[in-house]
């Protein structure tokens, strides 16, 4: 896979480059930070220090992946399979709202207060999360459901 990242100051808006999978978009100037092979998670920080993750990947990589998963069955497996996971670390969790193809949740413990979204759209996944307590949990989720329908 080929991975890059930049800034169009013009629109106001980062790229991360996911070659062959295709582009996340990232509203406002965020810079990378780091990659978490497992997760195969992007980082990046904006200026007031908010941290975000961004993942895309093919749902076929997931365990629980069928090809007649509808996006919807996928998105909430996507997020029981990692709620499993958060659960034996020691968080709480909470389901916050959900779409067609989309579960919002947060995972809180162990100093970390992150919300996360988990969905699925045209055979791909993904896994969206904030970490901060600069920003509203509502505008946290807002940001999270804008950034996944763009993309």
């Amino acid at each position: 896979m080929i991975v890059a990242d930049s800034y169009d100051q013009t629109k106001n808006v980062t790229t991360l480059t996911l070659l062959p999978y295709g582009n996340i978009e990232i509203p406002g100037q965020w810079t990378k930070t780091k990659y978490n092979e497992v997760s195969r998670q992007h980082f990046f920080v904006d200026k007031d220090s908010t941290s975000i993750a961004v993942t895309k990947n093919p749902q076929e990589k997931y365990p629980f992946y069928s090809e007649t998963i509808t996006d919807k069955e996928f998105a909430k497996k996507f997020y029981e399979w990692e709620k499993d996971h958060y659960e034996k670390q020691g968080f709480e969790i909470k389901e916050k709202s959900s779409g067609d193809n989309f579960v919002i949740w947060t995972a809180n413990g162990n100093n970390a207060n992150t919300i996360f979204l988990y969905g699925a759209k045209n055979k791909y996944a993904y896994n969206f999360a904030v970490f901060t307590d600069n920003w509203t949990e509502e505008k946290r989720a807002e940001f999270l459901k804008k950034l996944f329908e763009a993309n």
